[in-house]
């Protein structure tokens, strides 16, 4: 095959200039499979029950994942990470596959410890942590010694300050763990809350009425503090809502499980009385 000399000038540079640095040319060559980052996916939930594994909200026992990146931001799909506990000089509270990434609670964390750090590791220099909460099991959702619902009364225009009035005192409820002689409030474990009047599954902010937190932000999911305590705020655009003068409710159900299936006390319904102001 015949090859024109402008061609074997331009194959010639490249191999002179790969021939003054050679460590550079396999840089480029090997940069794409070479890992530059590490990050943890959001964990499946915020804690895990002594005695059992990392659950997401359905039941299902969810590894930690870890994604690891090249230098122009791309996916390593085959990189190997390892994950380890990273607190284990404190404790033996957690057991973690190191090649799968499964997260078990095998005894409370030491008086020390409020939180304990899951580690991924890629090669020997790149690694991230995040924390896991470790929480008792929960068995029962109620709304004892929380204070009666009481009407909230709402005006328009909804537009500023008035928000926060058009905004509903907090829905408690408390998740506790039963033994034989008593109940202890259990922190950390997600409530789920749904509007089920108006119809809002999937708490849009543009419906009539929504869930809030206390920041006044878009959220239907709140964590238990350490008190067992949850709660969310039912928000209401009091132009649309109720219509005319008369008086009406909004309907919210507050569910909470382990283990896929609901706790006693499951779901929970809460009704607000909701009046325009006159």
């Amino acid at each position: 095959m015949r090859t024109s000399r402008g061609n074997v000038l331009i194959s010639l540079s490249m191999w002179a200039l790969c021939g003054l640095g050679v460590a550079g040319c396999a840089d480029v060559v090997s940069s794409a499979s070479e890992p530059a980052s590490i990050e943890f996916r959001a964990f499946a939930a915020p804690a895990v029950v002594i005695g059992d594994s990392l659950r997401d909200v359905s039941g299902v026992a969810i590894p930690v994942f870890a994604i690891v990146r090249n230098q122009q931001g791309d996916v390593l799909e085959n990189a190997v990470v390892r994950y380890t506990y990273a607190d284990a000089g404190r404790d033996t509270a957690l057991v973690v596959d190191s090649l799968r990434g499964f997260v078990f609670a095998r005894q409370p964390l030491r008086a020390t410890g409020t939180t304990a750090r899951i580690a991924a590791r890629v090669g020997s220099s790149l690694q991230v942590l995040r924390t896991v909460l470790v929480t008792i099991r929960p068995d029962s959702v109620d709304r004892v010694g929380v204070p009666a619902i009481d009407t909230l009364r709402v005006s328009a225009p909804d537009t500023g300050a008035v928000q926060a009035t058009n905004t509903s005192l907090p829905l408690t409820v408390i998740v506790r763990h039963l033994d034989s002689t008593a109940s202890t409030p259990v922190p950390s474990w997600l409530v789920t809350y749904e509007l089920l009047y108006p119809a809002n599954p999937t708490n849009d902010s543009t419906n009539v009425a929504f869930l809030v937190n206390q920041q006044q932000k878009l959220s239907n999911i709140d964590t238990t503090d350490f008190s067992g305590n949850a709660e969310r705020f039912v928000r209401i655009r009091a132009g649309q809502f109720p219509t005319g003068a008369a008086a009406d409710s909004a309907v919210v159900r507050v569910t909470v499980s382990y283990q896929g299936k609901p706790l006693k006390g499951s779901p929970i319904r809460i009704v607000l009385p909701v009046k325009k102001k006159q």
